[in-house]
């Protein structure tokens, strides 16, 4: 049996007796989260508050069903954005700019999964719903992008070259890609715009 409840903390307490006596026993939690409603990212689903206990049995079940690369799709997921957070909260304190370029692109990295993958428009007829194939296609795809931005960074591209770069096709992916395979045609895209990317940059290093 499963069963959906629903608890609403005074003032957003997520420390109050029964919200967290609630905790301890759900197998997972689908935290709302109000600066991201505020800023109109909806889903407004905290993946920082949110959580499964349950992990190593979806990871089982989405192996049987034909995707084995689930688990290490998530887990890079997880880190990319819970080092983005970080990195963002002392951007904010320090400014951007004093960051080294490889955290610069982390927090670009965070800002690609959270917009081409975690919201979602329940007005859109292509981004309404997602089948398991496609959301399978969007994440390798979100990840192939953010893990060449970082490579990127390394590669001594300056940072304000890869904020400046236009992501629009990989993040209108969720709405416009009907197919798994549409999704792999822009990742190829976006792909050919970075190598591009580091071309220039390298021949400006060489002038």
């Amino acid at each position: 049996m499963t069963i959906i409840g629903a608890v609403s903390p005074a003032g957003g307490d997520m420390t109050e007796p029964v919200t967290a006596y609630t905790q301890r026993f759900v197998r997972s939690l689908w935290s709302l989260d109000r600066d991201l409603a505020y800023a109109r990212h909806y889903p407004a689903v905290s993946w920082s508050g949110s959580f499964s206990r349950d992990i190593d049995a979806v990871a089982a079940w989405q192996a049987g069903a034909g995707d084995p690369g689930w688990t290490g799709r998530r887990t890079r997921l997880a880190a990319l954005l819970a080092e983005a957070d970080r990195l963002t909260s002392l951007a904010e304190l320090m400014g951007a700019a004093a960051l080294p370029p490889r955290e610069r692109a982390t927090i670009l990295a965070g800002r690609l999964i959270r917009e081409g993958l975690l919201q979602q428009s329940a007005l859109s007829p292509v981004d309404a719903s997602c089948d398991s194939a496609r959301a399978a296609a969007l994440a390798d795809a979100i990840l192939a992008v953010a893990e060449r931005c970082l490579e990127l960074a390394d590669s001594s591209v300056p940072p304000a070259a890869l904020e400046e770069q236009d992501f629009s096709p990989i993040l209108r992916a969720r709405e416009e890609a009907v197919t798994p395979d549409a999704v792999a045609a822009l990742k190829q895209d976006m792909s050919v715009r970075l190598d591009d990317l580091l071309r220039r940059s390298q021949e400006g290093d060489a002038g």
